[in-house]
């Protein structure tokens, strides 16, 4: 006769880290684990094959990444914003514009105006108006990402550009802007 003793094995958890004094045990689960009874429940035997690729089909595409759509819009409406906000202010700064920028330096451009935003940020000193600069630059920067790494020749520089007021930067933005909106 064969026995077979059974070694308690330690159990290793995974992913165990302190939070806040306690110890947290999460595990990795596999979807298969969460697949395995559905399928074999009694709703699935009265499906056909095709409806249970499709089912499967379903899980997998619930955790592909979504793509979300374009912020821009939402950076036009926070610049448009911004006139009603500074109107209070006495604001003589002038600012580096770009009035018709190629649409092969647009990046370049984008990069220009979102650095020169912060100046008008700056100079109110407005709460409100600093929210909405930085809600621009997060919004422009996170619509720009993918273009990090691209690198326009023949671009002028931002101290290069033409200084205009406000009223005729935020206009000018705007139109960079839009040329973002037409291309994507």
């Amino acid at each position: 006769m064969l026995v077979m003793s059974r070694v308690p094995r330690k159990t290793s958890r995974a992913y165990s880290q302190s939070i806040g004094g306690r110890k947290s045990n999460l595990r990795s689960t596999s979807i298969q684990c969460y697949l395995w009874p559905i399928l074999n429940c009694h709703f699935f035997s009265i499906l056909n094959e095709s409806g249970t690729y499709f089912f499967i089909l379903s899980c997998i595409s619930a955790h592909l990444p979504k793509t979300e759509a374009s912020h821009w819009e939402d950076v036009i409406v926070e610049l448009k914003r911004i006139p009603g906000i500074i109107e209070g202010h006495n604001i003589d700064t002038t600012l580096y514009t770009e009035s018709n920028a190629h649409p092969s330096c647009k990046i370049t451009m984008m990069r220009c105006f979102l650095l020169e935003l912060h100046v008008i940020s700056y100079e109110c000193n407005n709460t409100q108006l600093h929210q909405t600069v930085e809600n621009i630059v997060v919004l422009a920067n996170n619509e720009l990402s993918s273009n990090r790494n691209i690198k326009e020749s023949g671009c002028k520089e931002c101290e290069e550009l033409e200084e205009k007021n406000v009223k005729e930067f935020l206009q000018s933005f705007i139109r960079i802007v839009q040329l973002f909106i037409g291309t994507s």
